[in-house]
């Protein structure tokens, strides 16, 4: 069965359902207010955009809306979710999860411009952090720590896959923390030409190391930092200066703001003031203040606020999520909207 048939399955199924009350304070934990809406089907819905989809078992599909086709790009039978990113040039898909049954973690990348793929890095199951693209998309950096189900440490370490070259680079740390104690997580500087490497031994009374790699000349230096707790984040410094980080890029499905625009700016999509567990809309305006009520949410004690912006497909269509799992895609033209997917029970990880 085709992953978009499944998908338009599993959402019929739950089509015939009443709407929950738009009260959420008694309502049952999984039910939500989703107002009145004119559903269509999936076919209906002709974005030129492919959506990249990644299920809990690793399949990774193209789902090409204009022309009802999809594509398994790739399946290597992770034995959980795996996680998925995106390169901001576009190019590159980044998908890794631990195999079924294999004893290993392995981290994936999909060139979408050739259409192929390649095993970058694997190491024994667990210990993997989630990696991260640098932000013109050239550098992957990849996180593993050392897992006491491990053999040994060798696979142990940070590594930098350069997408230009197809080497994948090591990065020696210069902190004193023993490999089998260390703990390790990247993320980028925000004008990307710094790798900044968190490390903390495993004993909570540890403190944390702050670290710098320049990939362009290889240099390692050792950085200074603090914990944020307003932020929940930590702060890289040199000296007195802060290091301003790059925004973490998620899949579109993990998104939720509380507006956004269309890319070429026709329309904007934004969440009405919300409040308690008070009935809120979600709305589609275009440049001339005329506006288009999307759907209705509220407060749910399990869920949270229960609709959330994923992005604009294109000029013309934008997708939602409704509940923690359920995706929908609005069309601001005709104003209707159709199932992307229905099962809240089935974890569903996509971008474009």
């Amino acid at each position: 069965m085709g992953y978009r048939h499944a998908i338009v399955i599993v959402a019929a199924s739950l089509a015939g359902h009443a709407p929950a009350s738009a009260s959420s304070a008694d309502a049952a934990c999984g039910q939500h207010a989703s107002g009145v809406v004119r559903k269509v089907a999936l076919a209906s819905m002709r974005s030129k955009t492919p959506l990249y989809v990644i299920g809990h078992a690793g399949r990774l599909v193209k789902l090409d809306l204009a022309s009802g086709k999809t594509t398994t790009l790739s399946d290597h039978r992770f034995d959980s979710m795996p996680t998925l990113r995106a390169s901001a040039d576009g190019r590159w898909l980044s998908y890794s999860g631990v195999l079924e049954g294999g004893g290993k973690t392995q981290y994936w990348l999909y060139d979408r411009r050739s259409g192929s793929e390649r095993l970058v890095y694997e190491h024994p199951a667990w210990g993997g952090d989630i990696p991260g693209f640098s932000p013109d998309g050239r550098y992957l950096a990849i996180s593993a720590s050392y897992d006491t189900r491990w053999e040994s440490t060798s696979g142990a370490g940070v590594f930098l896959f350069d997408t230009a070259t197809a080497r994948l680079l090591s990065v020696a740390l210069p902190t004193k923390v023993p490999v089998r104690e260390a703990w390790t997580a990247t993320e980028w500087s925000q004008d990307g030409k710094l790798l900044l490497i968190l490390v903390r031994a495993k004993l909570p009374e540890s403190q944390f190391s702050y670290v710098g790699y320049d990939p362009a000349s290889g240099r390692v230096e050792t950085l200074s930092g603090h914990y944020d707790s307003q932020t929940h984040r930590h702060h890289f410094k040199r000296g007195a200066q802060r290091i301003p980080a790059a925004e973490e890029r998620r899949p579109k499905s993990d998104e939720a703001p509380s507006s956004a625009r269309s890319p070429g700016g026709t329309w904007r999509a934004y969440v009405e003031r919300r409040q308690d567990s008070r009935p809120y809309q979600l709305i589609v305006a275009n440049k001339a203040g005329v506006s288009k009520p999307v759907a209705v949410g509220s407060y749910n004690q399990c869920q949270g606020y229960t609709l959330n912006i994923s992005g604009w497909l294109d000029e013309r269509y934008l997708v939602y999520r409704k509940g923690m799992m359920q995706f929908l895609i609005f069309d601001a033209e005709s104003g209707t909207t159709a199932d992307l997917s229905g099962d809240d029970n089935a974890p569903l990880s996509f971008t474009w």
